[in-house]
């Protein structure tokens, strides 16, 4: 019912010359009532205060009353929208993260997604290269007296996707390294898994080499690094801790020169790797680095990267 309705109906009472029923003809042409289910005549004619309060209160229940069912209304549309989303992201969270893989690319072009990564200014950096290698697209790596790398930064949960799957190849190595001395530790071949975690809790000594290498390189370390190596004067499947820092620690897949000229495949499980090497639970995998570095000793290395990929449990 209208206000200019309810307006009529007051005046025609036989009360419509009371000093009470001008302020409520007042209050009514200032509510504009336009709702069918407004208070009846019987409750606005009556000139009581608390019954002209009841009236706007019913005015203002019903007024909220119809911005419900309009936000309902509209809600009841977009809800198919809103399930789809929430269905996709459940479903992309889902998925391992996709890796560029070398042998999608195209020889001498950047490789897609990774980046050059270096370790300092005063460092020469090693020279990254797509080729052609055995008929497969690989990255190739040549370091002379140099130490750089290149870097896919990412994000996801190991323990929803442990399994890390590369391959690699040395064509020639270091026999002069050795990663158990500080002064010669090089290595033709690194892949190297970064992991967040609380920083705080770190001791001096690693967070003063976190900050050496931020001064030096732009960013801090991650809070741990998992390094798969080509060793050199180590056992095979031994475990080294870097110099430097005890949240980098370096796990020899290959030694030396056994298996130098052929292709060698591994799938690793990252939280048993993790587990196993620093002692407690990892955190997200937030960075994947490939470093072959010869700064040290100043000697020459050739070697090839071929895909990574993560995946689920097996």
């Amino acid at each position: 019912m209208d206000g200019c309705a309810v307006a009529g109906r007051c005046r025609s009472n036989g009360r419509a010359g009371s000093r009470s029923d001008h302020r409520e003809h007042r209050v009514d042409k200032q509510i504009r009532i336009h709702d069918h289910r407004a208070t009846p005549r019987s409750h606005l004619a009556d000139t009581s205060p608390g019954r002209s309060r009841t009236a706007l209160y019913h005015v203002h229940v019903a007024r909220r009353q119809g911005a419900l069912r309009t936000g309902d209304a509209a809600m009841k549309k977009l809800l198919p929208g809103l399930m789809f989303a929430l269905i996709a992201v459940s479903a992309s969270a889902q998925q391992p993260p996709e890796i560029p893989l070398f042998s999608k690319m195209t020889p001498g072009a950047p490789p897609q997604g990774w980046k050059p990564f270096s370790l300092a200014s005063t460092k020469k950096n090693t020279d990254y290269t797509l080729v052609s290698e055995d008929g497969v697209v690989a990255l190739r790596a040549m370091a002379h007296g140099s130490a750089s790398a290149m870097e896919f930064k990412t994000q996801f949960d190991p323990h929803k996707f442990p399994m890390l799957s590369f391959r690699w190849k040395v064509a020639q190595g270091i026999p002069e390294a050795n990663n158990a001395d500080v002064n010669k530790e090089d290595s033709p071949l690194r892949v190297m898994i970064g992991f967040d975690g609380d920083t705080s809790k770190l001791g001096f000594k690693d967070k003063f080499a976190s900050s050496l290498a931020q001064t030096a390189s732009g960013q801090p370390l991650p809070y741990a690094t998992l390094m798969y190596i080509w060793g050199n004067k180590v056992a095979p499947d031994s475990v080294t801790v870097s110099g430097r820092t005890s949240r980098i620690r370096m796990l020899a897949l290959n030694v030396d020169d056994k298996g130098i000229g052929k292709w060698q495949s591994f799938t690793r499980n990252l939280v048993e790797d993790y587990k196993r090497v620093f002692a407690e639970e990892p955190g997200n995998v937030i960075s994947i680095q490939l470093l072959t570095d010869t700064d040290n000793t100043g000697d020459d290395a050739l070697a090839f990267y071929g895909d990574i990929s993560v995946g689920p449990p097996r």
